[in-house]
């Protein structure tokens, strides 16, 4: 689910040890975080922190906001979480010596107010950003979206399967409904559309409730993007998991769709 080239950012500027010390890490990390949820998987705790940790490295990487200590032996990026005390948290690295490897070795996670890193950087990191214009935020529920279902259908299928367990063809029946419905909901309630950065863009992320019987239904998230000419175009469907992975990069998801069980 996570976007390779994300990972190989921080994978070509740091080490940062083998999987069980990386993990170790961000056991840290989401012990001295405000708590929030970090993975869908209990077999593996912190699926979702690590991939937030590379995307924001990603965005900080490119914008110049990866900034070095005066004597060059360290540096360090803002996580863009914060403590229970409102802190920044950092992440901190230190040079690498070893020829030939990575430039820098993460050496972990830090609050700012903790020597470690008070020590060496005189000013906080600056956050990463995903948008000068704000007004992109907020999805306007007056504008068309248009869906070839059939293309979504064919390249999403196995995903969507796996949580609906129907025949193609009654999807597609059903999705065109769905779709009238969300937009109904969406009028009375915009909140329940979530932004997410996808692509280098902002997007948004539709909710959709799939009828399941005894009038039960499954919610799965159906990813839009603007056009040019006052429209949004339906790219793909995610699941909540996905869904809620694809948010978090940008803000916190606090709509309730997402983060029911």
């Amino acid at each position: 689910m996570g976007n390779k080239n994300d990972f190989a950012y921080l994978q070509n500027y740091a080490f940062y040890g083998q999987a069980e010390g990386l993990d170790n890490m961000l056991s840290h990390l989401s012990r001295i975080a405000e708590e929030e949820i970090w993975t869908f998987n209990e077999a593996d705790p912190y699926s979702l922190l690590k991939k937030y940790i590379f995307g924001t490295f990603r965005q900080c990487y490119k914008q110049n906001k990866v900034i070095e200590s005066e004597d060059k032996q360290y540096s360090c990026f803002n996580t863009g979480l914060l403590s229970p005390n409102g802190n920044d948290i950092i992440a901190l690295f230190e040079k690498n010596h070893k020829p030939k490897v990575q430039p820098w070795v993460l050496k972990g996670f830090k609050d700012i107010c903790d020597r470690g890193f008070m020590d060496i950087f005189p000013q906080t990191p600056p956050l990463a950003s995903y948008t000068d214009n704000y007004e992109e935020l907020y999805f306007n529920p007056d504008w068309n979206i248009v869906i070839n279902a059939d293309h979504i259908l064919d390249d999403n299928w196995e995903r969507i399967e796996a949580v609906v367990h129907m025949n193609k063809n009654v999807v597609k029946t059903l999705l065109f409904g769905v779709i009238e419905e969300a937009k109904r909901r969406i009028k009375r309630n915009i909140r329940l559309v979530v932004p997410q950065y996808y692509r280098d863009e902002i997007m948004y992320l539709v909710p959709i409730r799939i009828p399941m019987a005894n009038d039960a239904y499954e919610t799965m998230a159906l990813a839009v993007e603007k056009t040019n000419s006052s429209q949004y175009r339906a790219n793909t469907i995610f699941t909540k998991e996905m869904a809620y992975e694809k948010a978090r990069l940008l803000m916190k998801p606090e709509s309730n769709w997402l983060i029911e069980k």
